[in-house]
């Protein structure tokens, strides 16, 4: 969803956060700050193409960014501020129907800051410019943004601009927070590759139209569970962002100092599959059946025939005259 405008990061005075307020003539109570930690948040996979779509269109300028859910419901709307200048800076909103289809729903014209409504009815839009500011209540009815001017005034002389507890904080992608909880995972389907959806289950429509090969390594920002219980992961795969079921992949880590380097390899020469064994011996255990035409990690000579191989998070043996030539 592209918004073909020129787009600006700019530094905004930080507001000073308190106990209580004098707003509008009444003193009321507020609450702790709004969290900033948003690529944590559920609703910020959903909302990562536009994100990342606007971060393209604005170049050199930048944008900024929060999320803040304006009408209590449960799902945060994502705010996009940016413009080259005062004139024509704005900030677009989006919300989630259904929970995972972004739409967007209007903006606030103006470079400012935002609050939450002292009364918990929506945000607080503060606008000040030489010695005049502006109030506005921002609150979302239905699939629109609603606007209430609640002040409209020039300062006193020695007046500061009025200023609210729980500012919602716009932030540049690269300086959100995160409390760290991706992580990397290798595509080991037995398929020969993961196909990526727009949401969470088979039930959604993939978003590319070949399947993520064997052998690719994705970081996973957020994990969901599907209707059937299986679990997906959120990742970006070549600038495109949607899910993948975790059971066609496992766990990467970086190989060690040392450590011999993995090769990529597939099943040839067999009817249906060949036998991953725990040991280098045609008489040992079987540990699982690897389809013809997977791709496996291999790691080199294991004598008596076999070659060391790594499937689906397991470790053990295939006899070579069954593995393709190493294919990197």
């Amino acid at each position: 969803m592209k918004k073909n405008k020129n787009l600006v990061r700019v530094s905004i005075v930080a507001s000073l956060l308190i106990t209580t307020s004098s707003i509008l003539g009444q003193n009321v109570e507020v609450m702790a700050s709004n969290p900033t930690n948003y690529k944590d948040m559920t609703e910020y996979a959903a909302y990562e193409n536009v994100i990342a779509d606007a971060g393209a269109t604005s170049g050199d300028f930048g944008i900024s960014l929060a999320l803040y859910d304006i009408d209590q419901e449960g799902i945060r709307e994502l705010l996009i501020s940016h413009g080259t200048c005062l004139a024509d800076w704005v900030n677009d909103i989006y919300t989630l129907e259904d929970g995972k289809d972004v739409s967007y729903i209007g903006n606030v014209g103006r470079q400012g800051l935002f609050y939450t409504a002292p009364d918990g009815n929506g945000m607080y839009f503060l606008y000040g410019y030489q010695g005049y500011q502006e109030i506005t209540r921002i609150t979302k009815s239905g699939k629109d943004i609603v606007q209430t001017l609640l002040e409209s005034r020039e300062l006193n002389a020695n007046e500061n601009y009025t200023e609210f507890a729980n500012k919602i904080a716009l932030l540049a992608p690269g300086d959100i927070p995160t409390h760290g909880n991706s992580y990397d995972v290798e595509v080991t389907a037995p398929d020969g590759g993961v196909n990526m959806r727009c949401g969470a289950g088979v039930e959604y429509d993939k978003v590319l139209p070949d399947m993520i090969p064997n052998g690719t390594v994705l970081t996973v920002t957020q994990e969901a569970v599907a209707s059937n219980g299986n679990s997906w992961g959120y990742t970006n795969y070549n600038g495109t962002y949607g899910w993948i079921a975790l059971t066609q992949v496992t766990r990467y880590q970086e190989p060690t100092e040392g450590a011999p380097i993995p090769h990529t390899r597939y099943v040839i020469n067999c009817n249906e599959s060949i036998t991953l064994r725990t040991n280098p011996d045609v008489n040992a255990a079987e540990i699982c059946q690897i389809p013809l035409g997977t791709a496996v990690a291999t790691f080199g000579d294991a004598g008596n025939g076999f070659i060391s191989v790594y499937y689906q998070g397991s470790s053990g043996y295939c006899l070579a005259s069954y593995l393709s030539a190493p294919v990197d």
